[in-house]
């Protein structure tokens, strides 16, 4: 999925994450990486992403990440997303960014 020194961003703001390695200890909760949270438990979030512009090697993709407190509850929290992704000549992501928000109650 990723190239062994990719750099991956939570923030675009943020220095990036740097390597395949640091990026999944990162996922995992064994990171201290500036957006990385504790790994979250099976059955409290749910994800849906689309592609939205490809323009060479560089893709941008938007789509919502819903969260539970507990496994089968009610949604508790939705996040708007979008990915900036850059890809080697073999597919695998470089350069990966998060763009993400809250969205506020209803």
């Amino acid at each position: 999925m990723f190239t062994d020194d990719v750099d991956y961003r939570y923030h675009p703001y943020d220095d990036p994450v740097r390597g395949a390695d640091a990026v999944v200890a990162s996922w995992l909760g064994e990171g201290d990486h500036a957006g990385a949270s504790a790994r979250d438990e099976p059955g409290t979030y749910e994800a849906e992403y689309r592609t939205v512009a490809v323009d060479g090697d560089v893709a941008v993709a938007t789509g919502t990440s819903s969260y539970r407190d507990v496994a089968g509850g009610p949604i508790v929290r939705v996040y708007d997303n979008c990915y900036v992704m850059r890809f080697d000549a073999d597919g695998r992501c470089r350069e990966f960014s998060e763009w993400y928000m809250l969205r506020p109650a209803r």
